[in-house]
């Protein structure tokens, strides 16, 4: 992409990189401002989340979230679920969340100083590696689909509701918590998928 970049600026063209995920600083500002906007519907509805559960692939979401909850003191503790046990070019997904911790924390002005353990993630659901669709994601976009109607997809929403699930049945989440899902799309996906989910 950076070797693209630079012909293209060579020949007097203006570039932006998108980089994976849109994974950026400035991806990251979307889910400071949903966190802004979460906070305000908890306020409104005298509410309290006591975890955040979410698909976490290449960081954006997961710093935005976290750089969310501090700056705008929300009393929650983020779930992030591991989707690849990969992770980014020469860094762990957790280094790259780190990094954008980092920066949003000197833009944003946030007075924490964060480290690898701000960033960490829940491994364990992400060990068939990416985009393999497993009994459990079958099982989790099953369940939530019969019971409310909303679909997930199998690579992301669908493996860290599955992760959620299994965090409330083995007990690993404090009983009568309040728990919120954060869905964050890939019904396209569904499509693509469609074999495997049959």
């Amino acid at each position: 992409m950076e070797s693209l970049k630079f012909k293209l600026e060579a020949e007097g063209k203006k570039v932006y990189v998108v980089p994976y995920g849109g994974s950026n600083l400035l991806g990251a500002y979307g889910f400071v401002d949903a966190v802004k906007e979460l906070k305000e519907q908890l306020t409104e509805m005298n509410l309290k989340m006591d975890y955040i559960f979410f698909a976490s692939s290449s960081g954006g979401t997961q710093a935005g979230l976290r750089l969310g909850i501090d700056l705008f003191e929300v009393d929650t503790k983020l779930m992030p679920i591991s989707i690849d046990k990969m992770g980014y070019e020469d860094k762990t997904l957790a280094e790259a969340v780190l990094e954008l911790l980092k920066q949003g924390q000197k833009s944003l002005r946030i007075k924490k100083t964060y480290s690898i353990d701000d960033a960490r993630l829940i491994h364990g659901y992400d060990s068939k590696g990416y985009g393999v669709v497993t009994s459990n994601e079958k099982s989790a976009i099953k369940e939530l689909a019969e019971n409310e109607g909303i679909l997930l997809d199998p690579v992301y929403s669908g493996r860290a509701f599955y992760g959620m699930l299994d965090h409330i049945k083995s007990q690993k989440t404090e009983k009568g918590a309040n728990i919120l899902f954060w869905h964050t799309g890939g019904l396209p996906a569904n499509f693509y998928y469609s074999k495997e989910l049959m």
